[in-house]
């Protein structure tokens, strides 16, 4: 299995490579797609940092494409003293690898389980040592960042990379194993994250990723629902989210591109919610006449998604004409009647800088 020449830095394979992920105690699941970046490239072993990376006077826990790559620290199998413990929580539990080679359950794999911390994300293979820190994960207590979005059922909390370094790595490596995409898992300090959860708990369920020094003002850089929450709405409510925070920002926005086929359904769907309920029940339902550039504005959309959009509901009568029979069919079709369709209630926000 080797990685294909333009995606080394991003550790793209062209086949999966770990078999399973175990995410806290009690979930396990196969990956999707193949990533080297959990792997010293050289001897496929699990666990390495980069000590280019670190600050001065720092210990060595960041991850990196430097050109001094340091092995991780053995651990043998035997129990831990509480001082071993509190060691084990303040490093990364990636920097822990087996004397021997990963198991794999054929050729294909390098390693049959990847154990994942489901509050901080820190990863090792050895089962023993992912139990005793998933016991005493500082993140179990208090989820990292600040609450920007806090409902009866759910709190969005945005996360800076550059203040909570590690975890963005860790989140961003695990990531690479659901996601067939080049994020960037190292140098994060200009980045933010905002990550879901379930009010009143610290698991995350999802998060998008958004870029600071974004030359187009992208909105959102890499989103994704975790497995065990996939099909709960959690996409849609981020990506909802994300045009709540361009609007306070007084910029019309929208993803990074190009999109992954499961981004652009999501996409797809909120792009053609938002623009029939602002063309047949919202500001714009009595127009008459109206540009694309107007439609824009009030939807918080660019153009060039809006014109896709508009294609794709297949609701363009000429050049200059829509259908609004359409639209409206497409709302009755999609939302219930009386309901507010959409996900995000305003009273919830929390956003003060």
């Amino acid at each position: 299995m080797n990685v294909e020449e333009n995606d080394d830095l991003y550790g793209i394979l062209a086949e999966k490579n770990i078999k399973f992920v175990q995410l806290g105690l009690f979930k396990k699941f196969e990956t999707w797609y193949g990533t080297a970046v959990y792997f010293n490239s050289e001897n496929k072993k699990l666990g390495f940092y980069d000590e280019t990376q670190m600050k001065p006077g720092q210990q060595g826990n960041g991850y990196g494409r430097g050109s001094k790559i340091i092995k991780g620290k053995t651990v043998k199998k035997k129990k831990m003293t509480n001082k071993a413990l509190s060691s084990l929580n303040d490093h990364a539990l990636s920097n822990i690898q087996l004397k021997s080679n990963p198991k794999t359950s054929d050729n294909q794999f390098w390693l049959d389980t990847l154990y994942v911390c489901e509050y901080c994300f820190k990863y090792t293979d050895v089962k023993d040592d992912f139990v005793n820190h998933v016991h005493q994960c500082s993140f179990k207590e208090k989820a990292p960042g600040r609450i920007k979005y806090k409902s009866p059922q759910y709190t969005i909390r945005r996360v800076k990379g550059s203040k909570h370094q590690l975890f963005c790595q860790c989140l961003c490596l695990f990531t690479k194993l659901y996601l067939d995409n080049k994020s960037v898992f190292f140098k994060l300090d200009h980045y933010e994250f905002y990550i879901v959860y379930e009010t009143g708990k610290t698991i995350p369920m999802a998060f998008f990723s958004k870029d600071l020094v974004s030359y187009n003002q992208n909105n959102l850089a890499c989103i994704l629902t975790l497995p065990p929450y996939q099909r709960m709405g959690l996409g849609s409510l981020l990506i909802e989210f994300s045009y709540h925070l361009s609007r306070l920002e007084g910029i019309v926005s929208g993803p990074e591109l190009p999109l992954s086929p499961f981004g652009l359904i999501g996409y797809l769907r909120y792009w053609s919610l938002v623009i029939c309920w602002q063309l047949c029940e919202g500001d714009l339902s009595n127009f008459e006449r109206l540009s694309i550039q107007d439609i824009s504005l009030a939807t918080g959309i660019r153009i060039s998604d809006i014109i896709p959009t508009l294609k794709h509901l297949n609701c363009i009568i000429d050049e200059n004409h829509i259908n609004l029979k359409v639209l409206k069919q497409w709302l009755k079709t999609h939302t219930k009647p009386g309901q507010n369709p959409f996900m995000i209630n305003e009273e919830y926000l929390l956003i003060d800088d």
